[in-house]
């Protein structure tokens, strides 16, 4: 995969994907929500659940805009804010940062007036009674008052790693307060079909727990062949 890129080998960034032709898809993933869309990715590219939203109630999907820094340090995250258009998902690689926050209220207060769609850090955040106070959609893995450098390098839109699920620009982003997934473009038709079965043999199966079926007949089946049951 060539990527066009200015600046130099880890200190650079790569050029901005195209927007999606149908925004409506992302509407429509939210709606779904991260469960259903887990299960039609089979478990794969569901980012680890460290990762929490500042908030319950907060729900995001969009195309990732992703920005890799060096650990402890938050010059590229800076820029890749200036540069986000809105309704993207700036989705942030520390490089397994576990000692520093990368950004608090003043960061995300400049990112959201630019209506960026969220905030996805695999690292630290601060200012969180702020953060939750104005429901800024953002998610992290933890919360700390230290904060580190503004030096660099770093990269945005390339490849990065979030989480443990590799990110490329213009992945879909979906989270909740259940978590993250990422959801290659391609595939997000196809994966909204099958998270939609899901959810319609979910409500199925809820029709029939009311009905007092509280088993279902494949868990008895299983335990007969495992020899458990007669």
């Amino acid at each position: 995969m060539h990527i066009s890129q200015t600046g130099k080998i880890g200190f650079c960034i790569g050029e901005t994907p195209p927007a999606p032709k149908d925004r409506r898809i992302f509407e429509k993933l939210v709606g779904i929500g991260t469960p259903a869309l887990s299960d039609g990715l089979n478990k794969f590219n569901t980012m680890a659940p460290e990762l929490k939203p500042v908030r319950d109630d907060i729900r995001i999907a969009g195309p990732a805009f992703t920005v890799r820094m060096r650990p402890g340090d938050n010059l590229m995250l800076h820029k890749a804010i200036a540069l986000a258009g809105e309704g993207d998902i700036i989705v942030v690689d520390t490089c397994g940062c576990r000692n520093y926050c990368v950004m608090g209220d003043l960061m995300a207060s400049a990112a959201f007036r630019k209506k960026v769609g969220g905030i996805v850090v695999d690292g630290g955040i601060r200012d969180i009674l702020e953060l939750r106070e104005k429901g800024f959609p953002i998610f992290a893995r933890f919360v700390t008052p230290a904060v580190g450098d503004k030096d660099g390098p770093g990269e945005i839109n390339l490849p990065v790693s979030c989480a443990g699920v590799p990110v490329l620009p213009g992945d879909y982003i979906v989270g909740d307060a259940n978590g993250v997934v990422v959801i290659a473009p391609y595939l997000a038709d196809k994966i909204v079909e099958g998270a939609e079965k899901k959810l319609a043999y979910e409500a199925k199966r809820a029709r029939e727990i009311e009905d007092g079926v509280i088993a279902k007949p494949d868990i008895d089946d299983k335990l007969r062949k495992a020899g458990v049951i007669e």
